[in-house]
């Protein structure tokens, strides 16, 4: 008897809510159709109502310019017939749109038969308006001024009474539009309020016998959560382990044991951690913005991937052209970091990892490569990569040089900044030297 009851009530549930499923359905099919057709009616009567105000504006621009012409000196004719030239163009143009509306246009109605005579008038006045022209200093004044209220005033308040006309139909038809929708809307909200009380008691019935089904699904959406957060935090991992990879790949074809990268990250998120401490650029260095400074620096050097082992690997000073080819590694690991993790990383992360990559090479004095930017242009994790590599570079041993000592590196950073290096970083930078020493 129990299970009975209880079917029955899962059954009236469902055919509750189904009932009131269809009242929202058919409510909103209402409320989209007549806003749909209240869009269309204004958007044709917005449209008919700017085209024959633009008419009649450039008509009133064109009257005002064969007014200058037929009055104007021989020595100011030329401009003012060029004004009426354009102003022409313009309206022909114009009537090209008016043309195209007046085909969509029931044939036969009042609003149509307007539309046609304001078309047909316009042209007709600007043909007489051409031989007006031509009667300027062959014909008489009188003559002139009998052509002009014979024939060209009529076709002009023609044009102006189709036009004033088209203009109080619009209005007419946009308040008739109005109305008609206001009526739909109400009776489909009366017609389906059947439909929210139905909703409202399937809602009351659905929560009494829900409760534990909710239960169940909140117990699993936190197993699943954890799962999927255990997951991200793995593919993460992966590709922070899969870019290292690369970066260490790409330095070992110069002799680099891998080390590199990771004492330039390291450096990098030394000095920025500094910054943060001492309330430098605050409104830039969030946790998030130092991480991924952080964690996109060891791709500064992957664009190195396509210069040929001869350069990277030569013992000796790179030629000219040599250096001219070194120098494409920036561009390049700009582009290469966005094909490698363009499509499955944060912009942020991209963003910041393409302009290590790009413009760590650019120096604060704008002799830099590879677009010569100079100061704030550069990108801020740039400069700090900058300071970072080049320090690191210094004490290193590479195949074209032995290591430089950290005394005289540290000295030579204080000398380049303002010249190649951001002096607050380097000035950041320097503060660092116990500790930089403590760790070597």
């Amino acid at each position: 008897m129990k299970k009975s009851v209880s079917i029955s009530a899962i059954v009236v549930i469902f055919l509750a809510e189904l009932a009131g499923i269809l009242g929202i359905v058919y409510l909103r099919y209402c409320m989209d159709f007549q806003k749909k057709l209240f869009d269309s009616t204004v958007g044709q009567v917005s449209e008919i109502q700017s085209d024959v105000e633009q008419i009649k504006s450039l008509l009133y621009k064109y009257e005002y310019n064969m007014v200058l012409v037929m009055t104007s000196p021989a020595l100011t004719e030329d401009e003012t017939l060029q004004k009426l030239s354009e102003t022409e163009i313009e309206i022909r143009n114009q009537l090209l749109i008016h043309g195209s509306i007046l085909q969509r246009m029931e044939p036969g109605t009042e609003k149509e038969a307007l539309f046609r005579s304001v078309n047909d008038d316009t042209l007709k006045y600007l043909n007489f308006n051409v031989v007006l022209l031509s009667m300027k200093g062959v014909e008489s004044a009188s003559a002139i001024g009998e052509f002009t209220n014979t024939c060209i005033i009529p076709l002009m308040d023609r044009v102006n009474a189709s036009i004033d006309t088209l203009s109080e139909m619009t209005k007419t038809y946009i308040v008739t539009a109005r109305a008609e929708m206001e009526s739909y809307i109400t009776a489909s909200r009366l017609i389906s309020s059947v439909g929210f009380a139905v909703i409202i008691i399937a809602i009351i019935m659905s929560i009494i016998y829900s409760h534990r089904v909710l239960s169940d699904l909140e117990e699993n959406n936190r197993f699943f959560r954890s799962k999927s957060e255990a997951g991200e935090q793995r593919i993460s991992e992966i590709q922070n382990n899969t870019i290292m990879g690369i970066a260490d790949l790409v330095e070992s074809r110069s002799g680099e044991t891998g080390q590199h990268v990771k004492r330039t990250s390291r450096l990098v998120n030394m000095i920025l951690l500094q910054a943060k401490k001492k309330g430098v650029w605050a409104d830039v260095l969030t946790d998030e913005f130092i991480d991924c400074v952080t964690r996109a620096a060891p791709m500064h050097d992957l664009g190195k991937i396509v210069i040929p082992d001869a350069i990277l690997n030569k013992p000796g000073k790179l030629s000219p052209e040599e250096f001219e080819i070194m120098k494409k590694h920036a561009a390049a690991g700009g582009k290469i970091v966005h094909d490698i993790i363009g499509g499955v990383a944060d912009k942020e992360y991209v963003d910041i990892a393409a302009d290590i990559a790009s413009c760590h090479h650019e120096k604060w004095n704008g002799k830099g490569y590879p677009a010569g930017k100079k100061g704030s242009e550069i990108p801020l994790c740039a400069r700090v990569m900058a300071v970072a590599d080049v320090f690191d570079a210094l004490v290193s041993e590479r195949c074209y040089k032995k290591p430089m000592s950290y005394e005289d590196a540290f000295a030579l950073i204080e000398r380049e900044a303002g010249e190649h290096f951001d002096p607050q970083v380097a000035a950041l930078f320097l503060e660092l030297k116990d500790k930089i020493y403590a760790e070597r």
